[in-house]
C-alpha cells in the first residue's frame, strides 16, 4: 500500500500583508512615544545649557569691570561709574546691550551697578557711593573695595521648554552676578593722589 502525502495548503498573500500593514503602524505610534519626551528632554538641555551659558557670561563680565574698576581708569569723557558699566556691558557678548547710558529698559546699562564699601573695625560694611571721594584712598591711608554687580536681569529661555503641555507656565529666569575687589592706589597726580569721579 502506497502513502500518499499531501502537500502543505498553500495560503494566499493577504495574510503577510496585513501582518505588515499592523507592523507598520506600530512603529509609527512607537515612534511617536519615543519621539515626545526625546525632544522635551533635548529641548529642557538645551535651556540648561542656555541658563549655565547666561550665567558664566555675567559672572565673566562683572569680572572684566572689577579688574578694570580697582585701576581707577576712565574711558575719556566718562566718570569711574560709567566707564565701569561700558566694560561690563563690553564684555557681555551683548547679553547687557541696551545702548550705553539709556535711561530707561530693563535689560542692560540699567542692571549693571558698582558699589563702594569702606570697611569698618567691626568688620561691617559702609556703602560710600556718593560720598565724594569715596572711591578712593581715605585720609587714614584704607582703600575701600568695590563691588560690581548685575542684578535682576530677565532671560528668556532658548527653546520653548516652557511651553510645553503639563509644565504649567513659568515667568523669565532672573540672573545676578557680583564680583568683589580691593581697589589699588590710585594713580599720582601733581600734589599728590588724584581721586577719579564716581
Amino acid at each position: 500500500m502506497t502513502e500518499k502525502h499531501s502537500l502543505p495548503e498553500r495560503h494566499n498573500g493577504s495574510a503577510p500583508s496585513a501582518r505588515r500593514r499592523k507592523q507598520r503602524g506600530s512603529q509609527i505610534l512607537e515612534f511617536t512615544l519615543v519621539l515626545l519626551p526625546m525632544l522635551g528632554f533635548t529641548f529642557l538641555i538645551i535651556d540648561v545649557a542656555w541658563a549655565v551659558y547666561t550665567r558664566s557670561t555675567l559672572q565673566y563680565a562683572v569680572s572684566q569691570g572689577v579688574r578694570y574698576a580697582v585701576t581707577s581708569q576712565t574711558i575719556t569723557g566718562m566718570g569711574q561709574r560709567a566707564s565701569i558699566q561700558t566694560v561690563v556691558q563690553n564684555a557681555s557678548f551683548g547679553k547687557l546691550n541696551q545702548t550705553s547710558g539709556a535711561a530707561t529698559g530693563t535689560n542692560g546699562w540699567n542692571n549693571i551697578y558698582v558699589d563702594w564699601y569702606l570697611v569698618n573695625a567691626d568688620g561691617s560694611l559702609t556703602n560710600e557711593d556718593g560720598v565724594t571721594g569715596g572711591n578712593g584712598m581715605q585720609a587714614d591711608g584704607s582703600l575701600p573695595l568695590v563691588r560690581v554687580s548685575v542684578q535682576n536681569l530677565s532671560s528668556s529661555t532658548f527653546m520653548p521648554t516652557i511651553k510645553m503641555p503639563g509644565l504649567g507656565t513659568m515667568t523669565a529666569i532672573t540672573m545676578s552676578a557680583a564680583s568683589w575687589d580691593r581697589m589699588e592706589s590710585p594713580p599720582l597726580a601733581a600734589g599728590g593722589y588724584s581721586v577719579p569721579a564716581q
